[in-house]
């Protein structure tokens, strides 16, 4: 089984931080491939890097599928242009925000969102638009910027230590979930510091992926209807 988790942007650092992290998770018979897309912005927080990353991140999925992967995954909490992926393809596509928020619902009633300061405002509109908002007691704020959380910095550590403290003494979260993908070397050693499940919504997307294609299951097409044959007129863009 191939599992290609799509990378939204350009960071050097994030790059090459996730291909080293996303691995974990393979096993035998699961390959897991990390591939950025070809052109994109350096860094996904804002709605404006979901529009300029949105056409390569389409031409990513539509080239999975046509090399044969069994599922794509979507690397970045902000869920880019996941409807949109999922209209362009029959394989399933996950986004690690969606899967975490459905595994944090399962593990306890109140959930707290650790998330970046910038994007935040569109991680709060996914979780209306999914219908989690009831479950999330609070939204808590890491401001550290990618490329430092992926190296797993101290005092990105000391920031979610204190945002984790804050979720659990004011906010009486029974379970935490990162929302950001850059948080996942964190994971390990807080979960042994807690007594509420700490959740990488990385794993969720990829284990669940690897489940629909162990199920043989998809995504609706009645859902994510694809897209019908129109004409062409001048200044119109082709959907391939």
């Amino acid at each position: 089984m191939r599992i290609r988790d799509i990378v939204p942007v350009r960071s050097p650092k994030v790059l090459a931080g996730m291909a080293r992290q996303r691995r974990q998770w393979a096993r035998p018979g699961v390959e897991i491939e990390v591939v950025p897309i070809e052109a994109g912005p350096y860094s996904m927080e804002f709605a404006t890097e979901e529009v300029l990353a949105g056409p390569h991140i389409l031409a990513a999925v539509r080239k999975a599928e046509n090399d044969g992967v069994d599922a794509v995954v979507l690397d970045c909490c902000v869920d880019p242009v996941l409807r949109a992926a999922r209209e362009t393809v029959r394989i399933p596509v996950m986004a690690p925000l969606h899967s975490g928020l459905h595994v944090a619902s399962m593990l306890g009633s109140r959930t707290a969102v650790l998330s970046m300061r910038n994007g935040q405002q569109t991680i709060e509109e996914h979780i209306r638009a999914y219908g989690f908002e009831r479950k999330i007691c609070s939204m808590q704020v890491v401001d550290c910027p990618p490329a430092d959380l992926i190296e797993s910095q101290q005092y990105c550590l000391d920031v979610i230590h204190r945002e984790i403290e804050a979720a659990l003494s004011a906010h009486r979260a029974e379970a935490i979930l990162f929302a950001c993908t850059a948080m996942s070397g964190y994971v390990d050693g807080l979960r042994k510091q807690y007594d509420v499940p700490i959740i990488e919504p990385m794993a969720c997307a990829i284990n669940m992926a690897v489940s629909l294609v162990t199920l043989g299951l998809s995504h609706s097409k009645r859902c994510y209807e694809t897209l019908p044959v129109r004409g062409t007129a001048p200044g119109s863009i082709d959907i391939p």
